[in-house]
């Protein structure tokens, strides 16, 4: 077997290019959202909706392209997704417009949908055993690297003296280099399933019947949406609260990229120190504790008078809060028998569509409590404080069947 397995290791690497690129396409957004509100003047609610309506593709699509691996096979959805995605990243480098910008954003999504969905599995299934956990590791810590550097390659293109929309350009060639490596390495065979069963329905409709996994799933709905809302609001709110350009200057775009582009790498940092302080910590205290510190991080953004504090406390925020999907994730599948697990990740995955929601939210609460020109984000945060109460509460309510689940 395990000489069997070894035979994949240029679909791999493949896939391991896989999560870099997509990591990059789907977290470049929070450094587009001022390009977006200039480009096309509209309101920075109007900005964040164009940049997360990517999410909403998570919420509609991820059932189906799961349907879509079992009729057809985890090669076919891979490689249709990365097609779907780089016509995405065409589409909106070479097609203007709020609303075709929007439609482009919203193709990506389902491209990186159907990837996501096919590319996890796949992993466990070209892993040799002993190294399918290190390997899936590496993978997220190369999708933190692509969402890390995103927001600094459009600062390297302003400084070109290039238009902020030819990153999308490069993503056009990354997603088509992307989709040839996918598709000519070697594969495992598949079992394509053409029985039709209801038993998939059957769970679906159990769980969708009880509050407990309906509150994981708000619990998902609210992190991915507070996550991802915070990223695509910082550069609005360094603008607006700290009159970034009138301190920096020139180098204000630079910095504000740097700070989202920090912010990622706060997640990724803690991916790869977290596992050993949380080796130590049940998984529903750890969730209690890293609540806390996001916080208190972003507490001390809002609270600060000092620039400088604020461009070190919001990668802190981006830190603390690394834990909390996988914790999430793999408390609700604790909750219910193995028999529903595939449900039970479907119904989570669905939930990835509050990445959509929450961040135009925040901003738009900051402008109906203060103006268009100048939001108050004080109110505007209350949002983001709100969705951290609420995931503190997980770790109250959680019901594990293990006694003291770890991450």
């Amino acid at each position: 077997m395990t000489k069997e397995k070894n035979n994949f290791l240029p679909l791999l690497f493949a896939v391991a290019f896989a999560y870099l690129t997509f990591g990059a396409i789907t977290n470049v957004a929070g450094a587009i959202v001022p390009k977006i509100k200039d480009t096309y003047n509209v309101s920075g609610s109007a900005s964040t909706l164009l940049a997360s309506v990517f999410f909403i593709a998570y919420g509609t699509m991820s059932v189906p392209f799961g349907e879509l691996i079992n009729r057809k096979g985890k090669k076919f959805t891979l490689l249709l997704g990365s097609l779907i995605t780089t016509i995405g990243v065409f589409m909106f480098a070479t097609i203007p417009g709020y609303f075709a910008n929007m439609s482009a954003m919203f193709i990506c999504g389902i491209g990186i949908t159907a990837i996501q969905v096919s590319a996890n599995p796949l992993v466990k299934e070209i892993s040799n055993p002993e190294k399918y956990t290190r390997n899936l590791t590496l993978f997220m810590v190369l999708f933190g690297v692509g969402s890390t550097i995103a927001p600094y390659i459009v600062t390297f293109i302003k400084a070109k003296g290039l238009e902020w929309n030819y990153i999308y350009f490069l993503f056009t060639a990354v997603s088509l280099i992307m989709f040839l490596s996918l598709a000519f390495p070697k594969y495992p065979q598949e079992k394509i399933s053409t029985a039709k069963t209801t038993k998939s329905k059957g769970s679906m409709a159990t769980l969708l019947s009880d509050p407990l996994m309906l509150m994981y799933a708000l619990a998902i709905f609210l992190y991915v949406g507070v996550e991802v809302g915070i990223a695509n609001n910082i550069g609005l709110f360094l603008e607006d609260f700290y009159n970034i350009s009138d301190v920096f200057g020139d180098k204000a775009e630079g910095v504000k990229n740097a700070t989202i582009g920090n912010y990622w790498f706060g997640l990724l940092l803690g991916r790869l120190v977290g596992g050993v302080v949380l080796d130590k910590i049940p998984t529903k205290k750890a969730i209690q504790i890293f609540i806390l510190g996001a916080i208190v991080a972003l507490g001390i953004t809002l609270l600060t008078k000092n620039i400088t504090v604020a461009l070190w406390a919001l990668p802190a925020v981006g830190f603390f809060f690394f834990f909390m999907f996988p914790s999430i994730y793999g408390l609700a599948l604790e909750t219910y028998d193995p028999e529903y697990a595939g449900t039970v990740s479907g119904i989570l995955c669905s939930a990835i569509i509050g990445g959509a929601v929450i961040g135009p939210v925040i901003t738009k609460v900051a402008e109906m409590t203060g103006s268009i020109e100048n939001p108050n984000w004080y109110a505007g945060m209350i949002v983001a404080f709100a969705c951290y109460a609420y995931i503190f509460t997980v770790g109250i309510w959680a019901k594990p069947k293990t006694e003291k689940a770890k991450k």
